[in-house]
C-alpha cells in the first residue's frame, strides 16, 4: 500500500493549520479529503498516549474545519493498521503509580468513543487489536486488506476493552458473536469480519488506499450538510437502538439544512439537469 513518508505542505485550499502530530502523518490525497496515517510501523502502529492525545485534536480540528468534508484513516506499512496501546508504555505508568486518565473525549486514537460531525473511513491494512479494533468499530466505512486481522485481546494481558468496544461489538455482532470475541480474545478474519458486516470490501494492499480515498472523493463530491445530518440521524438510531433518535437530527438541524445554501443548489441542480456546486457546510 503506498502511504506518504513525508509531511505535505498544508494546501492553500485550508483555511486553520491542523495542530502539531509527531505519530501520524497527515496528507490531503484531494480537495476536501483529509489523509491521517499512523506512522509507527516499527512498534506495529500501537499508540502511547500522546498518540491518541493528538489524534483526539486532529479530528476535533477536522469538525471545524470548513473546506473537509471526509478522511481517511490507516496506518504506515503492511502488517499493522493499529496493534492498540503502547504495553510497554502503559506498564512503565503503572508501575509509577498512574492510570494514564488523560485520554480525550473520543477516547482511544480520539476515535473509540467520537461521535464527531464528518465521516471517517478506515483502509484497515493489517491487524486491528486492542485499541485499533476499538477505533475500528466506530469508523463509518471500512475497506481491508485480505492479511487483516481484528481482536479484542485484553483478557488474554489481564485487562478489559473499556474504551467503547464492548457494546459495539454487542450492537454489531449480536450477543453470542460478541461473547465469542471479547471472553477468548480470538482473532476475527478478515473474511469473518465481512461476513458479519463489518467490512465493506476486502481489496488487495495495493490497491487499499486508492479504493478509500476513491470512496472519500465520492463522499464529498455530494452534499456536506446532507451527509452531516445524515450521519447524525444514523448513528444516533445505532447508538440508542430508539426509532425517535432520528428525528432529534431532524428536529435540530433539518430547519437549517433545507434553508442552505446547498438544499437550494441541489435543488436547483436536479431541475436544471446539471451537476451541482456544493457549497461549504455552515452546520
Amino acid at each position: 500500500m503506498s502511504v506518504p513518508r513525508t509531511r505535505n505542505p498544508m494546501p492553500d485550499w485550508i483555511e486553520e493549520p491542523h495542530p502539531h502530530v509527531e505519530h501520524s502523518l497527515i496528507s490531503f490525497p484531494a480537495k476536501h479529503i483529509l489523509l491521517v496515517t499512523i506512522n509507527r510501523p516499527d512498534a506495529r502502529n500501537c499508540l502511547p498516549v500522546g498518540a491518541t492525545i493528538e489524534l483526539g485534536a486532529l479530528w476535533k480540528w477536522y469538525d471545524v474545519e470548513p473546506s473537509l468534508r471526509c478522511a481517511v484513516f490507516t496506518g504506515a506499512g503492511n502488517e499493522a493498521f493499529c496493534a492498540g496501546m503502547d504495553l510497554k508504555e502503559r506498564f512503565d505508568i503503572l508501575k509509577q503509580g498512574g492510570v494514564a486518565h488523560e485520554y480525550p473525549s473520543g477516547q482511544f486514537a480520539g476515535m473509540s468513543n467520537r461521535a464527531g460531525k464528518k465521516p471517517i473511513i478506515v483502509a484497515c491494512n493489517g491487524h486491528a487489536h486492542g485499541g485499533g479494533f476499538e477505533a475500528i468499530l466506530n469508523a463509518d466505512v471500512i475497506f481491508a486488506s485480505p492479511n487483516a486481522t481484528f481482536a479484542l485481546p485484553e483478557v488474554l494481558r489481564g485487562v478489559s476493552a473499556l474504551a467503547g468496544a464492548l457494546p459495539r461489538v454487542f450492537h454489531l455482532f449480536g450477543n453470542h458473536r460478541a461473547m465469542d470475541l471479547v471472553l477468548t480474545g480470538r482473532r476475527l478474519s478478515v473474511d469473518e469480519a465481512k461476513e458479519w458486516g463489518l467490512v465493506k470490501e476486502i481489496v488487495p494492499q495495493d490497491k487499499l488506499l486508492d479504493t478509500a480515498i476513491d470512496y472519500a472523493k465520492l463522499i464529498a463530491s455530494l452534499s456536506p450538510d446532507s451527509v452531516i445530518i445524515s450521519r447524525l440521524a444514523a448513528r444516533e438510531a445505532w447508538e440508542t437502538g430508539v426509532s425517535r433518535a432520528t428525528m432529534r437530527g431532524q428536529e435540530l438541524w433539518a430547519d437549517n439544512m433545507l434553508r442552505s445554501e446547498n438544499a437550494r443548489e441541489g435543488l436547483a441542480a436536479y431541475k436544471e439537469k446539471r451537476a451541482p456546486v456544493w457549497k461549504r457546510s455552515h452546520l
